[in-house]
């Protein structure tokens, strides 16, 4: 088969260019195949590994979340419980713990938090919240005291118990 080559020339009747012509043939039946079957096997192999790194980090955020609400000794170091992480957070708690205990409460202020620092895998933040929230019903500002669970990969959050504070 023979090359063909196309003449080109710039707007000013510069130089002339040439390049090759664009093929106008279709690829055989057997090179489309052998595409189509390398991309299956990339496909298989990338989701295979990627199951296996998203169900290592799935188990080890379980053993994380399992020891808190066991009560298995987990350290906390406090952070600044003035920061917009730890107010959301706290929102979160409440929110849930409205819709377990059919509750009205409204967070008023995050009075301490902690975040847990012995929590095997890098992907689970585990924190303890000290939460001044008003019952919206009531009027009554109580203290409670909420431990939530975040999940980075994949993002999820979990309250992991909610309780008030002896007066």
């Amino acid at each position: 088969m023979a090359s063909s080559m196309t003449m080109t020339t710039s707007f000013f009747g510069g130089a002339v260019a040439t390049k090759p012509a664009t093929a106008t043939t279709r690829p055989s039946q057997l090179a489309v195949r052998a595409s189509m079957d390398l991309e299956k096997a990339v496909e298989k192999s990338s989701n295979t590994r990627r199951g296996l790194v998203l169900s290592a980090v799935g188990v080890a955020a379980a053993s994380s979340v399992t020891k808190v609400a066991l009560g298995i000794s987990v350290g906390f170091s406090p952070v600044n419980p003035c920061t917009l992480e730890i107010l959301d957070i706290a929102k979160f708690a409440v929110s849930e713990y409205n819709k377990n205990k059919k509750a009205a409460l409204a967070v008023e202020y995050v009075t301490s938090a902690e975040k847990a620092t012995d929590t095997s895998p890098i992907f689970v933040n585990t924190f303890k919240l000290g939460i001044a929230a008003k019952d919206t019903r009531t009027g009554t500002i109580d203290n409670y005291v909420a431990v939530v669970a975040s999940v980075v990969l994949p993002p999820k959050t979990e309250l992991v118990s909610f309780e008030p504070l002896p007066k």
